[in-house]
């Protein structure tokens, strides 16, 4: 599988310009879920795009992309996740933005306060961009504690090039 397979040129394009708007506003973020292990090197095709940032920041963005928004700004809770996010589609490509407070992830049944430190997403090249992502070993903790397996052990091989 190529790179140009993982990250269609569609999804890449929404990610230049929510890069280009978050920078613009001087809102810190971090990529995550698919997207970050894509960026980090791994061959996983791409659903949606992930990021979170923190709440002082999540209104003003909420905002600037209102025309895009399908589920507003809200506590949203799954059997995995307890946060504050919304939901987003731009050109088709879906959009899922969190809050980094207040995050809790269901581990062996309970839930598990996940704490992120914004100022620790690391700045990496992708695709001609300069993009912030959660570290490599922070996601590998967050797809230990939902328990996938596999995810786990894709990216642990990437800890190791």
């Amino acid at each position: 599988m190529t790179g140009s397979e993982i990250v269609t040129s569609e999804k890449l394009e929404i990610i230049k310009r929510l890069v280009s708007l978050l920078n613009e506003h001087k809102v810190p973020y971090q990529f995550t879920g698919g997207l970050a292990g894509n960026i980090h090197g791994s061959k996983w095709p791409l659903h949606d795009i992930d990021l979170e940032m923190p709440r002082a920041h999540i209104e003003l963005v909420a905002y600037l992309l209102r025309q895009h928004i399908v589920s507003p700004l809200r506590f949203y809770q799954d059997d995995e996740f307890q946060m504050v996010m919304l939901n987003l589609k731009i050109d088709q490509i879906e959009v899922d933005i969190n809050q980094i407070e207040a995050q809790q992830i269901c581990h062996n049944g309970q839930w598990v306060p996940f704490t992120v430190d914004i100022r620790k997403a690391q700045l990496m090249p992708f695709h001609g961009l300069k993009v912030s992502v959660q570290p490599l070993d922070q996601l590998i903790s967050y797809k230990t504690m939902l328990g996938r397996t596999k995810d786990v052990d894709d990216l642990t091989k990437l800890l190791h090039l």
